[in-house]
């Protein structure tokens, strides 16, 4: 079994990942969406933002189901998916700090615009109606 096939490489009987048991499985998986999350957000693109969203719905529904103390088993999968998490925060400040830039440029743009506009008369609204 493997890619060829539908299934992931390193995947075992039942879609299980090899060496990963039921135990840890739910932390791997919470490690995966976060692999996902950093890869989309280090590759933002606008039209893909609806997979971010999946994405933290997917980990918010995961995150509620697991028990209140994870088994010492999971710490390996719970230290990657906090180190990538750390990572995605980090790439997300970048965007936020990179759009206010744009934001900041387009304002002063409108305001420019603005100020060649100086002296005319104000539009007035037109409504259009049917007699």
């Amino acid at each position: 079994m493997g890619a060829a096939c539908g299934v992931p490489a390193g995947t075992g009987p039942r879609g299980r990942r090899s060496g990963v048991s039921p135990e840890t499985d739910p932390y791997e998986r919470l490690a995966a969406i976060a692999e996902q999350e950093l890869a989309l957000v280090s590759a933002f693109a606008l039209e893909r933002v609806g997979e971010l969203v999946a994405l933290a719905q997917q980990r918010t529904t995961l995150v509620a189901s697991l028990p209140a103390r994870p088994p010492a088993s999971a710490r390996a999968a719970l230290a990657r998916a906090a180190a990538l998490q750390e990572r995605t925060t980090a790439a997300l400040s970048v965007l936020v700090a990179e759009l206010g830039r744009d934001l900041n440029g387009v304002d002063r743009a409108r305001r420019a615009a603005r100020g060649y506009g100086m002296g005319l008369p104000e539009p007035r609204p037109v409504l259009d109606h049917v007699r």
